[in-house]
């Protein structure tokens, strides 16, 4: 051990990107009653003469709080201490860059582990490390020293090929948490799980739109997709065009919060507070009534607690609103339980349906729609609605050649029924995921296999 003044110490860029205050706070009650057990570890630079932390960073956080106040002091081994001075535990020359770096992987994995994030860069940055001294390390390589080290290796069995797994995936993971959808995974698997899924997406978007620009000149697809914001495409678009408004707006019932997050599945990525679905309903049904046809319909899924707000809102600005929300008996059993186990699960959703020019539906069908939610295994979008249900919509509300219009179109499930149906659609997404996922839908299929 070896006292130093905290003047003297300092941090460089660190594995941990972040340290919680409830544990930091915790640590500084135990140094102060019983004391510090573990110095933090530290290098000196020669160049600098200054120490440079390499393992302890929350606890020598918690040395500079109790330093810089005075009167506490604290006691390590039989020495008394304070006042701005902290102890250390020297680092030996002996160790180079890299070594300092595994010192503080080791510290990081052996005693309260990395997030996720933060251990698939660190995983990443030391094999990176290892093959600039080598360039003939492999990933097999770095995973077997790892595996050799005790508490290195992160799953039970503590062999090689489990941590190959892990060194992989973190070298992928590595280069995509900028993206805030991996960044927003649960774990390592799932972020894993997203890029390779985005990856397929590119790919098959770059063929549809390959395919679609091989068409003659005169052969205008009956369907299109356009990547834009809906608040700034709409105003843009010629009235009096289409038949039939189908949309899928956020709810506005914080569906991408953190909360609602760890209950599901399937990501809510978009923003979901009530104002803006509010502001996005209005700006659907003002724009929809102008874009429609003197004699046209709609359909907006939506919340329980937005409908009334929707019923207003179109009332006011001429649409004929049917007083009820249809029914889409999604699940038999599948279901969010906002309560858990205290309450019921939520197997259905609603929709909102209002008619312009009293056009009215072809036929009448009953107000529950019952069409099973696409399975987990192939859903590519949280709010994805099965394409039959989106058949029923239209087909009920629309002829053969009428158009529609998807101003969030998502995966593109209503583009497809168009296709399907022989309707002209046009689909408006902001996101380039869900945009790729609806070029492969509509066009992976018919157009490319055509």
């Amino acid at each position: 051990m070896q006292l130093i003044n905290i003047s003297d110490i300092e941090v460089k860029s660190r594995q941990r990107s972040s340290i919680a205050t409830g544990p930091l706070n915790e640590l500084k009650d135990s140094i102060l009653n019983v004391g510090l057990l573990n110095p933090p570890v530290a290098w000196q630079d020669p160049n600098t003469q200054k120490w440079v932390l390499v393992a302890g960073e929350r606890r020598l956080k918690a040395l500079i709080e109790i330093s810089n106040t005075p009167g506490l002091t604290f006691k390590c081994g039989n020495t008394t201490t304070g006042g701005g001075l902290i102890p250390i535990t020297p680092l030996g020359d002996y160790l180079d860059d890299v070594g300092r770096f595994e010192a503080e992987l080791d510290e990081n994995v052996k005693r309260e582990q990395l997030d996720w994030q933060d251990r698939a860069r660190a995983y990443a940055a030391l094999h990176t490390m290892r093959q600039a001294q080598n360039p003939t390390q492999t990933v097999h390589d770095t995973a077997k020293e790892l595996s050799q080290k005790a508490g290195m290796a992160v799953d039970a069995d503590g062999g090689a090929r489990s941590t190959h797994k892990i060194v992989t995936q973190s070298i992928v993971i590595a280069k995509h948490l900028n993206n805030p959808k991996v960044a927003l995974a649960r774990n390592a698997a799932e972020a894993v799980q997203i890029i390779y899924k985005q990856e397929e997406e590119k790919i098959l978007a770059a063929l549809a739109k390959r395919q679609l620009a091989s068409l003659p000149a005169d052969g205008k697809p009956d369907i299109e997709i356009r990547r834009a914001d809906l608040f700034a495409l709409l105003p843009q678009l010629e009235g009096d065009t289409f038949d039939l408004v189908v949309a899928d707006p956020p709810y506005g019932i914080d569906a991408s919060s953190p909360g609602f997050r760890a209950r599901t599945v399937h990501h809510h990525n978009y923003k979901d507070d009530l104002v803006s679905a509010r502001n996005m309903a209005t700006t659907i049904l003002i724009e929809g009534f102008r874009l429609t046809k003197q004699r046209a319909n709609i359909f907006i899924f939506c919340d329980i607690d937005l409908f009334p707000y929707l019923k207003l809102t179109a009332a006011n600005m001429g649409w004929t609103v049917f007083r009820r929300p249809l029914i889409w008996m999604k699940s038999e059993s599948e279901g969010l339980a906002p309560w858990g186990g205290q309450g019921p699960r939520i197997t259905t959703e609603f929709i909102f349906y209002a008619t312009k020019g009293q056009r009215g539906l072809n036929a009448s069908p009953v107000d529950v729609f019952d069409f099973r939610r696409v399975s987990r295994n192939t859903r590519t979008h949280a709010a994805e609605k099965p394409v039959e249900l989106l058949k029923a919509l239209v087909n009920c509300s629309t002829l053969p050649g009428d158009r529609v219009l998807d101003p969030c179109c998502g995966s593109g499930s209503t583009l497809v029924a168009c296709r399907d149906l022989k309707r002209r659609g046009l689909g408006i997404e902001l996101d380039a995921d869900y945009y790729n996922t609806a070029m492969a839908n509509v066009f992976g299929t018919g157009v490319l296999d055509g």
